[in-house]
């Protein structure tokens, strides 16, 4: 049942591991690529308009580049930071034990201990949360 789980997880760490590389390496080849076009652009506007109104032009071109990346990166920060504390609001407590890191570290540390004992520590960590949970419930 939990092999399913697992394996499910691993090949999306796989393809997310994958798609990283070549993400990367994409990048990369890009950035080479507005490097030599940004030279050629440099070229030409320094032989029609002079050394010095062509850098400062390119200057304030990556100046306002800059300038609205650091303004979207702000808005893109204060939206998630909005999420993640509507998130905490309606989320849950019993959520968190759902997290997937935690169910395979307790499979892992149910392999290590053997069948009997892993089967009664599951119990008495079943009957511990019930009681949390219903006490959860009771103040609501």
């Amino acid at each position: 049942m939990f092999e399913g789980i697992i394996l499910r997880w691993r090949m999306r760490v796989d393809a997310l591991v994958k798609c990283g590389i070549w993400g990367a390496i994409a990048i990369v080849a890009l950035l080479g690529a507005l490097l030599f076009f940004g030279a050629a652009v440099f070229v030409f506007a320094q032989a029609e308009y002079g050394t010095l109104p062509t850098l400062l032009g390119f200057g304030g071109l990556f100046l306002a580049v800059a300038l609205i990346a650091v303004i979207a990166l702000v808005i893109v920060r204060a939206a998630a930071a909005r999420r993640q504390a509507q998130i905490a609001a309606t989320a849950s407590p019993a959520a968190a034990l759902l997290d997937p890191s935690l169910l395979a570290a307790g499979l892992n540390f149910g392999k290590n201990l053997g069948g009997r004992r892993t089967i009664a520590i599951g119990l008495v960590g079943a009957f511990i949360v019930g009681l949390w949970l219903s006490r959860n419930i009771d103040k609501k």
